[in-house]
């Protein structure tokens, strides 16, 4: 099952619409839980564009450097995205690995700290977050 500071794959549902993206990226779980007989995860979103313009990162990125993300069986550096945050359903449909006995790539919870973290500055500072929520309670 998914626990805080899992990296997992994930069919993050797109900003223009709700329901499960088409294909399966890795995320970071930073927290599981239950609302009526529905489980979900809060996963962070996660991009492999690492190129940006200027002189700095956009604050919102957290990198993953090459080597820990060979670590975590991605060919590829990539960026945590702190202002992009989703509490999904926790089934197949947006985690399609939940059927196989190993889910979590790797975990890393300390790193889950260092996105949280950088996810109250954003908010401290006026940034705005992209929030998907879709999770319906069931009974």
């Amino acid at each position: 099952m998914l626990r805080r500071g899992d990296y997992v794959l994930c069919n993050f549902p797109f900003r223009e619409s709700h329901g499960p993206g088409p294909s399966p990226h890795i995320v970071l779980c930073a927290a599981t839980g239950r609302v009526g007989g529905t489980k979900f995860a809060i996963v962070f979103y996660t991009t492999s564009q690492i190129d940006f313009q200027g002189a700095r990162r956009p604050r919102q990125y957290l990198l993953v450097d090459k080597t820990r993300a060979a670590e975590l069986g991605q060919k590829a550096a990539f960026h945590v995205d702190a202002s992009r945050i989703a509490r999904l359903p926790i089934t197949t449909d947006y985690f399609p690995e939940l059927g196989q006995r190993v889910v979590a790539k790797t975990r890393d919870p300390d790193f889950v700290i260092k996105v949280e973290d950088r996810m109250r500055e954003l908010i401290a500072a006026g940034f705005e977050l992209t929030k998907v929520d879709d999770v319906r309670a069931t009974k």
